[in-house]
């Protein structure tokens, strides 16, 4: 499974207000005034490296209940599951007791704090902190690394940090899962696939090797190893519930949607927590989405939206309602896209959320909105509302956020037909994304340069990496391919 977040968890080695435990030469000291909580946040971080978050999320809970001033703990829960609400309290309980934590843990919790407030400056500013402090810590290293990687897309300096790691521990194996994503992303497919062999050899009885395994195996197009893969990786581990979710994306690129819609209900009948039933009816949504059932897409992105209400977790609430304007959008429905789009902003307004997530989601509706004139034709108002966040994602600087500005700053242009123009921002836009690559695809089209936009075209149409953004241009693209 790609670590998505990992890069959030600097977050990883413990402390307390009266015993520090230094468990390697070089690693930030872990402090707790109990023993018995040490050897469960131990527990917990290695479940949680394994991606075994609802696992590791009960032990984090245990280590809490032990010592109620474990800062760690609260920190490494918050980031293990179970929706809004869990994450904020814990975080905040971590922050609150930073005045006891010792300086190494200081800075992760200050680090994880400004990833959450997308407060692109301090992150990395206490990362480089953390580097500067304890230059022999592999998990620093593999969360910089993570940074590099999935943040910034730097994949030198990713990969620097991750060699590093290897350099300090070997046998370290959630570096080589990275890695093989990293090399895939770079298209270095054979040092890939010889990562995730590699990740696998280390840690044979877990499920996410195989898992990760199994997802390259999709994005090469090889169905059925890929299947038998997640299907090695769920009879690991059972609880390993992601690993359904797998196989269906395998039968969404097999166009066999039925099929898909039939995993996607597995993982979310068996899901542990909040967090992977969402990510279950985000799927389902997408698979409507690959068949051109637009209608029942936004019935699931209904659903799902409730379902966030229910369950205090505005985050999924705007997510629901922002995909389904950008489904609608894209089917050219922009009227009732516009009413999803009203609605994210209502509920923004008037959610129950921490100043700094309010912020965050208003600039992200904000942007949504500028797409959505874009696409409309409306290329004055976009541009209008582009000037209107330009100051905020310049202040913030936000790697995700300066990313997607760049995406809706390239599609304005190539609505205004300054086709070099779009294609600068278009290439400071999310380099994995294939809507960037669609949009790139356009841009190159319209400006006369036919092959190049039909390599590009072929790229999306040929992508198995599951998401809204394939799911609404896909087809489109395969069909300009044949056309060019």
């Amino acid at each position: 499974m790609k670590q998505i977040l990992v890069f959030l968890f600097v977050i990883f080695i413990i402390f307390s207000c009266v015993k520090q435990h230094a468990l390697a030469e070089g690693e930030i000291p872990i402090t707790t005034s109990s023993n018995e909580a040490l050897q469960l946040f131990l527990q917990g971080r290695e479940l949680n490296e394994n991606l075994k978050n609802p696992q590791a999320a009960e032990l984090f809970d245990k280590a809490i209940a032990l010592d109620p001033n474990f800062a760690k703990a609260y920190l490494n829960r918050a980031f293990s599951g179970g929706g809004y609400k869990i994450f904020r309290a814990n975080l905040s309980k971590a922050v609150e007791l930073i005045d006891k934590v010792s300086e190494g843990e200081k800075h992760e919790i200050l680090y994880a704090e400004a990833s959450a407030d997308g407060d692109g400056t301090k992150q990395k500013a206490e990362l480089d902190k953390l580097l500067e402090l304890f230059p022999g810590d592999k998990r620093v290293h593999d969360d910089a690394g993570n940074y590099f990687y999935y943040l910034v897309q730097d994949y030198d300096k990713a990969l620097m940090h991750y060699k590093k790691v290897i350099e300090l521990d070997p046998n370290y194996a959630p570096t080589y899962n990275s890695m093989g994503y990293m090399y895939k992303d770079m298209e270095n497919f054979a040092d890939a696939e010889k990562a995730f062999q590699k990740y696998i050899e280390l840690i044979p009885d877990e499920a996410n090797p195989y898992d990760s395994y199994a997802e390259f195996l999709l994005l090469q197009s090889r169905y059925i190893e890929s299947i038998e893969q997640y299907n090695k990786s769920f009879e690991t581990d059972p609880e390993f519930v992601t690993a359904l979710s797998g196989i269906g994306d395998n039968y969404i690129f097999m166009a066999e949607y039925d099929k898909a819609r039939e995993y996607y209900q597995q993982y979310y009948d068996k899901a542990f927590n909040l967090n992977q039933k969402m990510g279950s009816l985000f799927l389902k949504a997408t698979s409507y989405v690959h068949e051109g059932k637009i209608d029942e897409a936004i019935k699931t992105f209904e659903e799902r939206a409730a379902f966030g209400k229910e369950n205090n977790s505005p985050n999924y609430v705007v997510n629901s309602y922002l995909n389904a304007e950008y489904a609608l959008d894209e089917a050219g429905k922009f009227e009732e896209g516009e009413a999803y789009l009203n609605q994210a902003d209502e509920f923004i307004k008037t959610a129950e959320l921490k100043e700094a997530d309010r912020n965050t989601y208003k600039l992200i509706a904000g942007l949504d909105r500028c797409y959505h004139y874009i696409m409309m034709g409306d290329l004055e108002s976009a541009e209008s509302d582009v000037k209107t966040h330009k100051q905020t994602v310049e202040q913030r600087h936000n790697p995700n956020e300066k990313q997607f500005f760049n995406m809706i700053l390239g599609m304005l242009e190539t609505g205004k037909k300054n086709y070099e123009a779009a294609l600068i921002h278009l290439a400071e836009a999310d380099k994995e994304s294939p809507y960037v690559w669609f949009c790139q695809a356009v841009a190159q089209e319209k400006a006369g340069n036919k092959e190049e936009a039909k390599k590009l075209y072929s790229k999306v149409g040929t992508c198995n990496e599951n998401g809204m953004g394939l799911a609404v241009v896909r087809k489109k693209a395969q069909d300009k391919a044949k056309a060019l």
